[in-house]
């Protein structure tokens, strides 16, 4: 549940950091409080054991800290702390220390033999051999033991390529997800799609004239949630596997509700369009 905590807790921690930041007046105070907000997140991160959720979150906030300047310090804060917190582990959770730190670096010592090097030396194998069309919808879990892909693919490694043992339910990445299961065409749509959400997105979050503290923290926190999850080198859920799924979906449903409303307000021709849109920067009235 590491990842779901990491998609959440980075728009929700920036927001109440901005919200506790307006009750003080100087630009460091309002940093060492953002900082503070964001601390147990990172924390709860790092005691997890989650090198990937860690690892996300981290460049989801570094990708925030270069839309909100204000957020630079309390990023190489957070930065600095996580060695000193990953350093604390060993003696306070060793097995957590152990998958955090010696597995992955033994994972990317040796990453063409580590189970995420076959899982993705198998989905070569079949995008290789179906780059047009792909395989259809859940292909790699249906599709992945068949004789025609037990072979080496781009690793050579092993003359079977991993045999069965390297099938699981999905490719732990979504690029790779929509080329097995679309070929490259597909592929290239899926990146078309999540290209325009961060464009979108971060065009909401570099808008922040007429906008609280609070307002802009949530834009830029959604805008860097949407980056963390969709990241395109790193280990991955299915796309739409559940709860992490539906949580990436209602976060992007939030971010682009924040978009219609700069909409309505650049041009309100469009106001049938975007009518009932409700975001967290307009409240209801009455």
């Amino acid at each position: 549940m590491s990842a779901p905590f990491a998609l959440l807790g980075l728009p929700a921690a920036l927001f109440v950091g901005a919200l506790l930041g307006e009750r003080v007046t100087r630009s460091w105070q309002k940093s060492l409080v953002t900082g503070a907000t964001m601390l147990p997140v990172l924390g709860l991160l790092v005691l997890a054991g989650q090198r990937m959720s860690l690892a996300t979150f981290l460049l989801g906030t570094g990708v925030c800290a270069l839309v909100l300047p204000s957020l630079q310090r309390p990023a190489l804060a957070l930065l600095v702390a996580s060695p000193v917190l990953i350093g604390l582990l060993a003696s306070a959770s060793p097995e957590a220390f152990g998958h955090l730190v010696t597995k992955t670096q033994t994972q990317l010592a040796h990453f063409a033999s580590s189970p995420y090097g076959q899982i993705y030396n198998r989905a070569a194998v079949m995008i290789e051999a179906h780059p047009a069309m792909g395989l259809g919808d859940d292909a790699f879990r249906h599709y992945c033991r068949s004789e025609e892909f037990l072979r080496p693919g781009p690793s050579h490694l092993q003359p079977d390529g991993g045999g069965v043992l390297v099938c699981v339910q999905h490719t732990h990445n979504h690029v790779l997800e929509a080329a097995t299961n679309s070929g490259f065409p597909g592929a290239a749509l899926f990146i078309t799609m999540i290209g325009s959400w961060w464009l979108v997105l971060g065009r909401t979050a570099r808008r922040q004239v007429g906008l609280s503290a609070e307002e802009i923290g949530w834009r830029v926190g959604l805008f860097g949630a949407a980056v963390l999850h969709e990241w395109p080198l790193s280990s991955q859920s299915a796309f739409l596997n559940m709860p992490l799924g539906g949580i990436a979906f209602l976060l992007l449903g939030a971010g682009l509700a924040e978009a219609v409303r700069d909409l309505r307000s650049d041009r309100p021709d469009v106001e049938e369009t975007a009518r009932g849109a409700l975001t967290l920067s307009q409240r209801p009235h009455g």
